[in-house]
């Protein structure tokens, strides 16, 4: 019995080649779209395919396929290792039609396709890629994260969210929505700093044709996503007059296009974000209090990758996981060099940076093996040089990582004798969580 979970893409297909239904993980990458491949025939999807084609043989013949590899090309002129199952479908002793599970396995060349693959046909209808299992963690803090998500997503709050760059805060929006009762309606993501000011409001309250020049009836991002989750990453970089007219459409859960009298009900939920401080926005008035209360009724903070404990090492593992399985690739576990390595930088860039670095490893390992020569040069430079200064002034350590462990333990210690043995008053004084001061002490035997 064929295991429907280990695929991702889902075909029936008649003898002829024409296509009774699809629903593919990734149809953009494939040069066509799921709302209308029915109809189409199979050849226009993979130029190379004959009539041995194991969907069309099993169709065709009656000859089912356990399992198929084959190269296909596809109307985008991508070349990718296709495998999955074929099964015929009968009308009484006559096979009509064929029923696909299959996959596709990308080249280190198409690794930048990678991100948009998502892997749930339900997510892939609702816009997003994310849900909460894809929160890859074993720190305490981010834990509690997680199951902050499990509570609140079933309310419909507005919720903020804080972190550096590439924290993942819109994996947490996502994750909200899919967890939340909104989950089959869209998600809709704007980032407020990427388009102009005079741009934007039309944009997200919609305009009314004749309102200015070239102006069309068009709905706004609140009517687009009724039902639904906006996501409006870099709130404070909205002008402060919009940032005005989104508390009202926030409060009093209406918006009126630009050039109309009418105001029109919306039903959506706010997510926002920002990669500063929220209270420090508050102060430099770039972000206005109202707008800030209203928006964090649910506050959240992320934590930056260098203060996740063990989960560089456990985030990387997901990534060499991730690549060799839609790379169909086999790169081994990381090494105690790379990971010593990966584990002394302070990572600016948090996860984005580091599926980054694992990223571009792939694309230029000549082997099985990750070595230091395939990291960016950069990363290895910058820690090297720290592995050094830490060597020379905490003793004569063996490995990059026994010199930042001691390093770092010695400055917690120094925390903890200033504060009088408070971990809240350590915690402040280091700039970390008490949960994550605490997993900490923990790992160090204090």
């Amino acid at each position: 019995m064929i295991n429907k979970d280990k695929y991702s893409d889902f075909m029936i297909v008649d003898g002829d080649g024409r296509i009774i239904y699809g629903d593919f993980a990734n149809p953009r990458y494939l040069g066509i779209d799921n709302g209308t491949v029915t109809g189409n025939n199979i050849r226009e999807l993979y130029r190379n395919i004959d009539e041995t084609y194991p969907a069309l043989a099993a169709a065709r013949d009656g000859i089912p396929c356990e399992h198929f590899e084959v190269k296909v090309e596809t109307a985008s002129g991508n070349i990718l290792t296709k495998v999955g199952a074929a099964y015929p479908v009968y009308d009484e002793n006559t096979p009509v039609a064929a029923v696909e599970f299959s996959d596709l396995h990308y080249d280190r060349y198409h690794i930048r396709e990678l991100e948009s693959h998502a892997e749930f046909p339900i997510y892939r209808k609702n816009d997003t890629k994310y849900k909460l299992e894809n929160i890859i963690t074993e720190d305490p803090s981010m834990q509690h994260i997680k199951e902050q998500i499990e509570r609140f997503a079933l309310t419909d709050s507005s919720v903020l969210i804080y972190g550096e760059t590439g924290t993942g805060k819109e994996l947490v929006a996502q994750a909200i929505h899919n967890r939340s009762r909104r989950y089959y309606h869209k998600f809709i993501s704007v980032n407020c700093s990427a388009i102009p000011s005079g741009i934007m409001e039309g944009l997200i309250f919609g305009t009314t044709k004749g309102s200015f020049t070239g102006a069309q009836d068009r709905p706004g991002l609140f009517e687009q996503a009724e039902g639904g989750t906006i996501f409006l990453d870099e709130i404070n970089s909205l002008d402060p007059v919009l940032q005005i007219k989104l508390l009202k459409a926030v409060e009093s859960k209406t918006v009126r296009r630009i050039g109309s009298l009418l105001e029109k009900s919306v039903d959506v939920r706010i997510i926002a974000a920002t990669n500063e401080d929220p209270q420090l926005l508050v102060r430099e008035k770039r972000l206005k209090p109202d707008l800030y209360y209203r928006l964090a009724v649910v506050y959240m903070y992320l934590p930056p990758l260098r203060e996740r404990g063990n989960d560089i090492n456990v985030i990387a593992d997901h990534f060499v996981n991730y690549f060799n399985d839609k790379m169909d690739m086999s790169i081994r576990p990381l090494s105690e060099e790379i990971r010593d390595i990966l584990n002394s930088y302070s990572w600016p860039g948090n996860v984005r940076e580091l599926r980054n670095a694992i990223e571009g490893a792939f694309a230029f390992a000549e082997n099985d093996t990750i070595t230091v020569n395939e990291l960016p040069k950069y990363i290895v430079d910058k820690c090297r040089k720290a592995g050094r200064r830490n060597l020379r002034d905490s003793g004569a350590g063996t490995t990059l990582s026994e010199a930042a462990g001691r390093l770092e333990l010695a400055i917690i210690d120094e925390a903890c004798r200033r504060s009088g043995g408070s971990l809240t008053e350590a915690a402040k004084l280091l700039g970390i969580s008490k949960q994550l001061l605490r997993y900490k002490l923990t790992k160090y035997g204090r």
